[in-house]
């Protein structure tokens, strides 16, 4: 769709107040080495100037997380990519020396891999099984080893295997494989050409649902395991437990701010992650099925707020077991759709990851402020910690025509960086401690000028990949 200069600006606000901003590091096509002048108030949830550019510039948010991957398996290899692009930058991805202990030889070592196929099976991320992988031999300790992933690759596949289940990697060496362009050549083009950052980090060391509860709410609220997992259910059933707490969408409900989500529904379990929260059914009639996003979009009748959800049944979610090109390519639709719209010029898009799945990366999870008091609730055989140490590194893709060009960010941020942002955008109070205090995204844009008033083309997405589960070396 073509879209001229003078309806861009019309469309994207012209008239709103921007501040100009210089971009930091190495330009609009380098590196956030955390110097140089704040770009558009950018930096972590202050009260600088930029707030005026990014009501003016930015009047759609759309938002969506993925599943189980660590930034070292998917983007630990994309300097190659960029520098054959002729993209200046530097991410910290995968260094020469990566490695990690075989399972059973602390002497004989697995090192990163190719894997050839582009599904395999489960591995876990979960609170006691992430302590490992930060210290295999004390994963109490506050040291980062990093030592522990195929460690505990292997454990997984045992138990499933002496349970019944299909396993086939006794020896947890998936948990070094990696993918790359030739895998995923979508997600390599669109954070060589948007902008990306080698600092996300999952809110919390556990699986799927508390790093959700973080998405949309901005805390686990001492959940570490699924909820119905929980021994301590505050009053509530074990299996009929969900938080009584405001999230993101209760924020813009106050406000008048328009929000939908969009749910693939094609599963036999259509579930939205909203439902892990009781206001969920004050509001459930804005869960709506994923392809009137197509319709909304393409009308320009897309709300303020948008969370995408690939669903939990889906096989959409890249999660393990699943084929990660049928993913991204579900993802891809959803952005060229936003780019072919005539509110591209006043939106900004975010692909993040709920966790790393397990899967191998050579930076230790950051610390965060914890987002209140409450602290994990653990089980008598569950390893020691706080909610003030992240987890580990995930992708993370931020589009918009207002974009630094191959930016990379490398401030700490967490999921609760996604709500921060939106808090900045609409005037919202923080939802708790840790999304009061997070770094809100506003480095990787530059107000002032549009890098993508027309946008680029992207590499395609290819689905026909080998789904072989187990012979991916």
């Amino acid at each position: 769709m073509s879209i001229s200069r003078r309806k861009f600006l019309r469309i994207a606000g012209s008239t709103a107040a921007v501040v100009g901003a210089t971009a930091c590091g190495g330009g609009s096509t380098g590196d956030n080495n955390n110097g140089g002048p704040d770009p558009g108030g950018g930096g972590g949830g202050g009260n600088g100037n930029g707030d005026a550019s990014l009501s003016g510039r930015i009047e759609h948010i759309i938002f969506t997380m993925q599943e189980n991957r660590s930034f070292d398996h998917y983007f630990g290899h994309l300097n190659a990519f960029r520098s054959a692009k002729g993209v200046s930058g530097t991410v910290d991805g995968t260094p020469a020396d990566a490695r990690n202990p075989s399972r059973d030889d602390p002497n004989v070592f697995v090192t990163p891999f190719h894997q050839s196929t582009e599904q395999h099976e489960n591995l876990s991320p979960a609170w006691n099984e992430s302590h490992r992988q930060y210290n295999r031999n004390n994963p109490a300790s506050p040291t980062a080893t990093l030592d522990g992933f195929v460690y505990t690759a292997a454990g997984f596949s045992r138990n499933e295997a002496a349970a019944g289940r299909f396993a086939c990697d006794l020896d947890g060496t998936r948990a070094m494989g990696f993918y790359d362009e030739r895998d995923i050549p979508f997600y390599y083009d669109l954070a060589t050409k948007f902008a990306t950052s080698d600092r996300m980090f999952a809110s919390v060391s556990a699986s799927t649902e508390p790093n959700r509860l973080y998405l949309i709410g901005a805390s686990s609220f001492g959940y570490i395991r699924p909820l119905g997992q929980t021994e301590i259910a505050k009053g509530d059933p074990v299996n009929g437990t969900r938080v009584d707490a405001p999230t993101i969408f209760d924020r813009l409900e106050e406000k008048g701010i328009s929000w939908k989500i969009y749910l693939e529904q094609s599963g036999s379990n259509p579930f939205s992650y909203y439902q892990l929260f009781r206001s969920y059914d004050q509001h459930k009639e804005k869960v709506r099925p994923a392809d009137e996003f197509f319709s909304d979009v393409s009308s320009g009748n897309l709300p303020q707020v948008v969370m995408i959800e690939s669903g939990v049944d889906t096989g959409l979610d890249e999660h393990p077991n699943n084929h990660i090109q049928r993913g991204a390519a579900y993802i891809r639709r959803r952005v060229d759709a936003l780019m072919k719209s005539a509110v591209w010029g006043k939106s900004a898009f975010f692909l993040t990851y709920d966790e790393g799945g397990g899967f191998y990366d050579h930076v230790a999870p950051a610390t965060f402020t914890a987002p209140d008091n409450i602290g994990p609730f653990l089980r008598a055989t569950d390893t020691p910690g706080d909610f003030t140490r992240g987890g580990y590194r995930v992708p993370f893709i931020a589009v918009s025509p207002w974009i630094r060009p191959g930016f990379i960010s490398h401030t700490n941020a967490d999921h609760t960086s996604i709500l921060r942002f939106i808090e900045r955008r609409f005037e919202l109070s923080a939802l708790t401690n840790r999304d009061g205090n997070a770094h809100d995204l506003l480095d990787m844009f530059d107000f002032s000028s549009a890098a993508y008033e027309q946008p680029p083309n992207i590499a395609d997405q290819p689905t026909n990949g080998s789904a072989a589960m187990c012979n991916y070396i």
